[in-house]
């Protein structure tokens, strides 16, 4: 995961798959999940005119996900419990052991 600190965003496109920020403000910008990995968020400021979006994977897997939903019968009851389990806390990482 690469690390991005203490950088400000103003008016950009940042694809925050894959990468943890620390201490970074966004501003004015588009904030992009692409669902081809985690990404982390500590200590940020994200101002209320930044823009969220979800393209490519992440994109399927919502459509998918609503279609689902809205299908009725067994599915419907499966895109519930996936929508029940998304909105639990996060578990904790666990860091990785130190090297010898």
């Amino acid at each position: 995961m690469k690390a991005v600190r203490g950088k400000a965003f103003n008016g950009q496109r940042i694809v925050l798959d894959n990468k943890s920020f620390t201490e970074c403000h966004f501003k004015d910008s588009t904030l992009i999940i692409e669902g081809t990995g985690l990404f982390e968020m500590q200590n940020c400021k994200i101002e209320e005119d930044c823009r969220l979006a979800v393209e490519g994977p992440g994109q399927v897997l919502l459509h998918q996900l609503k279609m689902m939903l809205y299908s009725g019968g067994w599915m419907s009851r499966v895109a519930d419990n996936v929508l029940h389990a998304v909105k639990q806390p996060p578990k904790a990482r666990k860091k990785a052991a130190p090297a010898a």
